[in-house]
């Protein structure tokens, strides 16, 4: 099982690998790190909606986009609503997501110019509501590459 490393700094600032952040099934990449990523790697939004407006996204599907050779974002649709005050995501649907990660990386190993490490956010545990243990214990169980957590300072006094 691998454990998750946790990092401190902006996720975003990632320069290779696969960055991998949770989504609504909605189309909407309206806050949190998914409008951040919407901001930063806006091909990453423009597929993301293409697939929702081409019949939907689906709920435990992960979605790739290569914004260069050496690094993938992956759009994550770990809840099919978005809002705030209650549980969203769904947890079964971050271990489906993190494995279709997962499978693509060992299929991919060594094809490709993308390092085999994986950079999250506390994915699905803030907007989304979910519990982070319960989260990390389906990624360590998920992935059996390299994992880093990446937390804002400001999120650092919170954990």
């Amino acid at each position: 099982m691998i454990k998750i490393k946790t990092q401190i700094g902006n996720l975003l600032h990632v320069k290779s690998g696969h960055i991998v952040h949770g989504c609504n099934a909605q189309g909407v990449m309206g806050s949190g790190v998914a409008l951040a990523v919407k901001n930063t790697y806006p091909q990453a939004f423009k597929d993301y909606l293409e697939v929702h407006n081409a019949g939907g996204l689906i709920l435990g599907e992960a979605y790739p986009t290569a914004v260069k050779p050496e690094l993938i974002i992956w759009n994550a649709v770990t809840q099919n609503l978005y809002g705030n005050g209650s549980r969203m995501v769904s947890y079964d649907a971050i271990q489906t997501c993190f494995q279709s990660v997962n499978d693509f990386i060992t299929q991919n190993n060594g094809h490709v110019m993308t390092p085999n490490e994986v950079h999250i956010p506390m994915i699905g545990a803030a907007r989304g509501g979910g519990n982070w243990e319960i989260i990390r214990e389906i990624i360590e169980q998920t992935v059996t590459f390299p994992v880093t957590l990446w937390l804002p300072d400001s999120t650092v006094t919170t954990l």
